[in-house]
């Protein structure tokens, strides 16, 4: 496996979307406080007493595999039966629904940790699984300004216009995924290329994946192609979720403009919905896999391993509450700067990092 160093290059640093636009430069979590988020999900409890409950769990500065074997230990339940939707960042004050057996209601009650706090139980007929869940919402910090405050929220607003511009924030994976300095995403290429597999959640395997995804949105943005639909694209209904294929890209782009739909990039794998092999978006899909030197053979050999699936390429902007906020201090007592808060929901699956990115960038 190799890429081109042009390739590299683009996948370690990406373009900005908004290049020729100041940022604010700045820090992001500068105290737990500073970066908080509450999981939004997919559906509530449906009160079916039975066989589980369903809870918030908040926490600081504890990450969300330690919390979860926190609850194991004080309530008895084997890790394996305690379910989640997803991951939360330890840095930082988090809110997520988790699943136990409705047999730990007492044990709950009891609960008690300095870091963690535990919501009411309401009952719920299912464990609850990985990806059930709609999206997060966050409210970030962002302190040592570059600017002064009121320069900074305009130069927000001034990026913020711009991505609205463009159709929303381009939907890349960051460092959480790829690495600081992209120092996963060659192993996981290497990994996809040599269909090496140690489980079914192998972490360098979905490096590669989200490398592939990364390269794929990043040249249809250097080929003007972004809001652009492609005969074979596979498209994602907005209102409902469900993908098919572009077969009259001029109707499609339409719906695109009215937000109706959106284009999804490939997240390869070995049961991917894929394009028409010799359309224009098949042609592009197919390409990117040579450039890196992947024999789509390989992708098929890693089985359930990595089945793929779709990624949608662009996130339309909702509401984005901005506010002055003053300063603070840490729980050592130094002192942190005035800075700026920012209130947003992004889709499960999105990086919050990914926004920040765009507007503190260039400082």
């Amino acid at each position: 496996m190799s890429l081109r160093p042009d390739d590299l290059s683009r996948l370690v640093d990406p373009p900005l979307q908004t290049e020729g636009l100041p940022g604010v430069g700045g820090r992001l979590r500068c105290r737990p406080e500073d970066f908080r988020v509450v999981e939004i999900p997919a559906y509530g409890p449906d009160g079916r007493a039975g066989a589980h409950l369903l809870i918030t769990l908040t926490k600081r500065g504890v990450t969300t595999e330690d919390a979860l074997m926190e609850l194991s230990r004080q309530t008895g339940v084997p890790r394996p039966e305690i379910g989640l939707a997803g991951l939360k960042d330890k840095d930082a004050v988090t809110e997520q629904w988790v699943s136990l057996p409705a047999s730990a209601a007492a044990k709950l009650a009891e609960f008690q940790h300095r870091n963690m706090s535990l919501g009411p139980a309401h009952p719920h007929g299912n464990k609850l699984r990985r990806g059930h869940l709609r999206g997060n919402r966050f409210t970030l910090v962002v302190r040592d300004l570059a600017v002064p405050v009121d320069e900074a929220l305009a130069r927000v607003r001034a990026k913020l216009a711009r991505l609205r511009e463009q159709g929303g924030l381009d939907n890349l994976y960051g460092s959480q995924r790829l690495g600081d300095g992209g120092d996963n995403l060659v192993r996981g290429l290497e990994a996809l290329s040599r269909a090496r597999r140690r489980g079914r959640a192998d972490f360098m395997l979905s490096a590669g994946q989200s490398a592939l995804f990364n390269l794929y949105l990043l040249e249809r943005r250097a080929r003007g192609q972004m809001r652009a639909v492609l005969l074979g694209d596979i498209l994602k209904k907005t209102a409902t979720g469900g993908l098919f294929e572009c077969t009259d890209p001029a109707t499609d782009k339409a719906r695109l403009d009215a937000g109706e739909l959106g284009v999804t990039g490939p997240m390869y794998g070995s049961k991917m919905r894929a394009p028409g092999p010799d359309t224009p978006a098949g042609l592009l899909e197919a390409e990117i896999l040579a450039r890196a030197e992947i024999d789509p053979a390989s992708l098929q050999a890693l089985g359930h391993t990595l089945e793929g699936t779709r990624r949608v390429l662009q996130i339309p902007l909702g509401e984005i509450e901005l506010a002055a906020v003053d300063a603070a201090t840490t729980d050592r007592g130094d002192a942190l700067s005035p800075g700026i808060s920012l209130s947003f929901e992004l889709p499960a699956g999105s990086y919050a990092t990914t926004l920040l990115r765009e507007l503190q960038h260039p400082a």
